[in-house]
């Protein structure tokens, strides 16, 4: 299965559970009508401008990863510590942990993020 770029759907979310500032997001599919049979909920190329966040939210039923591709950021593990992240870096929330993101950077931070079941 292939899902191409040219055909990717944007989104804009103002306060990402309850953070500050906007996250825009390139994503092949919409969430509610994400391919049958699949464990991914969620793809997408996020870009969080600067001084904007995602707050802290916790993963009841799925996992999330994050994979910074551009500029920096302060992550929030479930453990409620802070953790600076730049190009490279990998964060993983499992089911029943909680995390968020803030750009702390000049700027935009942009990020792939993947939810499963």
């Amino acid at each position: 299965m292939i899902f191409y770029g040219k055909d990717a759907v944007q989104t804009v979310r103002e306060k990402a559970q309850g953070g500050e500032g906007e996250i825009r997001g390139r994503h092949p599919f919409k969430a509610e009508e994400r391919p049958q049979d699949t464990r991914f909920k969620m793809i997408g190329e996020m870009t969080l401008p600067v001084g904007a966040s995602i707050g802290f939210h916790v993963h009841e039923n799925d996992e999330e990863i994050y994979i910074i591709v551009s500029g920096r950021g302060i992550y929030t593990d479930n453990d409620k510590k802070t953790y600076a992240v730049t190009v490279g870096d990998v964060t993983l929330t499992r089911r029943g942990e909680g995390h968020g993101l803030a750009n702390d950077g000049g700027e935009p931070l942009v990020f792939s993020a993947v939810i499963a079941d």
